[in-house]
Order: C-alpha cells, then sequence, then structure tokens
C-alpha cells in the first residue's frame, strides 16, 4: 500500500516511505527512511477520537476476512476460513463513518 501512496493505518514500518508536500504524496527511497512510528494528520486523529501519543500505539489495520484453499484431492470442495473483524479495525470503520459487511 506504500508503494501506491497509501500506507495502511497503524503500519509503523512501511508508513514512513510516504511523504507529503502541499498536499502531494510522493515515495521516498528505501535507503534514506527508517522504520517510525506513523503520523496521522489533525482531521483523522479527530475522526478517531485519538491524542498523537495514542495514535503512536495504534495497531495495524490490515485483515485477511476470508481465505479460500483448495481441497485436498481435486474432488474434495475448497475450504473456506473465515476471520471476524477485531474489535479496535470494528471501532475504527465506526469512526469513520464506514460500514463493513
Amino acid at each position: 500500500m506504500a508503494l501506491q501512496l497509501c500506507p495502511v493505518l497503524g503500519d509503523h514500518t512501511y508508513s514512513a516511505r510516504v511523504g507529503t508536500v502541499l498536499g502531494q504524496h510522493f515515495l521516498l527511497p528505501v535507503e534514506s527512511t527508517r522504520p517510525q512510528r506513523q503520523v496521522l494528520d489533525e482531521a483523522l486523529l479527530g475522526r478517531l477520537c485519538l491524542t498523537p501519543s495514542q495514535a503512536a500505539r495504534l495497531p495495524l489495520h490490515l485483515h485477511l476476512h476470508c481465505l479460500h484453499l483448495p481441497g485436498a484431492r481435486p474432488r474434495d470442495r475448497p475450504i473456506e476460513l473465515l476471520a471476524p473483524l477485531p474489535s479496535y479495525f470494528s471501532r475504527t470503520l465506526q469512526c469513520l463513518g464506514l460500514h463493513y459487511q
């Protein structure tokens, strides 16, 4: 996601690679950046009801909801594994006015 200039919320490893100048995002070279706590803008902090120190401890918001695996044998039905959203993730979606289906 950082390569798409849209780091994942709570990504304290790769989010430092995305810089912003005059509202324009750009990718910084790997050799010039070190992992650091993700910095969120004031508007997002306000919508999430977080302080900057709380945002520094924000967990990674990356979730695999459904995984389809092929059956062990060709005639076996595929296996579907489902994982519910963690509560912190659901709360974040609610704070941002997004709906999970």
